[in-house]
């Protein structure tokens, strides 16, 4: 019969093993080798939440992989309340928890995946659990809570949101002039616009065309008020290319095109970069 601290040996020992083949999914030079990898990192040992995790983001059918996704959601959350994770201590810092951290990053691929799939009310229940159990938000679930309501046109909820968090940068600003450009209240519309410019001149070289990404430029990260923002943002909060045009021809109406100034901000994660899962 085997003893308690045995029992737990070998599972961290899987654990271990089944991150290893999470990396190899990772750095595979073919799809097949990364499901195959990441497949059997799963099978190995169900409690590595992240293999559920990148399994469905490299499945295309959005049915399947809202499938894979919520299925490994259940489950992990089934292991964290018998672990008592899911107590009072834990509820709002679930990143910065190491055993909790995965599925704060399942959740948040659940809402941007709901998002793409065109259920914003899904999309803003699933943001609004993100932050009740990670309030610091190092996800970014409140940037795309932002957009949805702007889309929503949910005046009242969005500003309650840009007040709890006190910022102004591109992912903060543009759901605020989205959401004015939409109710067509062009004194505000213009007003954020104008922030907009000032925090990021690439906004308006994104429609003119003109804009370069930064030398420095890291695939899948951005720099605050570089190209890179406007093409992390976009890139996540996919909208149809007639909106986006009308939205383009809006601010260069009421906007004077400027060079954007060099910065050297602090690199950041853009949501649609796959986070790297290796333990």
């Amino acid at each position: 019969m085997k003893k308690e601290k045995d029992i737990e040996f070998e599972e961290n020992t899987l654990m271990e093993q089944a991150y290893d083949l999470l990396e190899k999914a990772e750095n595979a030079s073919s799809e097949t080798q990364a499901v195959k990898y990441a497949k059997k990192a799963y099978e190995l040992c169900p409690d590595c939440f992240d293999a559920a995790c990148f399994l469905s983001e490299i499945e295309d059918n959005a049915i399947k992989r809202m499938e894979i996704l919520e299925q490994g959601l259940e489950t992990e959350k089934q292991r964290l309340q018998k672990e008592g994770f899911f107590e009072e201590d834990y509820i709002g810092v679930f990143y910065g928890v190491f055993e909790t951290r995965p599925y704060i990053r399942g959740l948040y691929r659940k809402a941007i995946y709901l998002m793409e799939d065109g259920k914003y009310t899904k999309s803003i229940e699933t943001c609004k659990e993100i932050l009740h159990l990670n309030e610091s938000d190092n996800t970014g679930a409140r940037y795309l809570l932002m957009y949805l309501y702007a889309q929503r046109e949910d005046e009242e909820s969005l500003i309650e949101l840009e007040s709890k968090y006190e910022e102004e940068t591109f992912s903060t600003l543009f759901p605020m002039f989205l959401l004015y450009f939409k109710l067509e209240d062009h004194e505000k519309a213009k007003e954020y616009l104008h922030k907009i410019n000032e925090e990021n001149p690439n906004f308006l070289l994104f429609f003119t065309g003109d804009m370069e990404l930064e030398e420095n430029a890291i695939d899948g990260y951005y720099q605050l008020g570089q190209a890179s923002e406007i093409l992390g943002y976009f890139g996540t909060f996919i909208m149809p290319i007639s909106f986006l045009a009308a939205i383009g021809d809006y601010a260069l109406t009421y906007s004077e095109v400027k060079k954007p100034k060099k910065s050297s901000s602090s690199t950041k994660k853009q949501g649609k970069k796959k986070e790297s899962l290796a333990k």
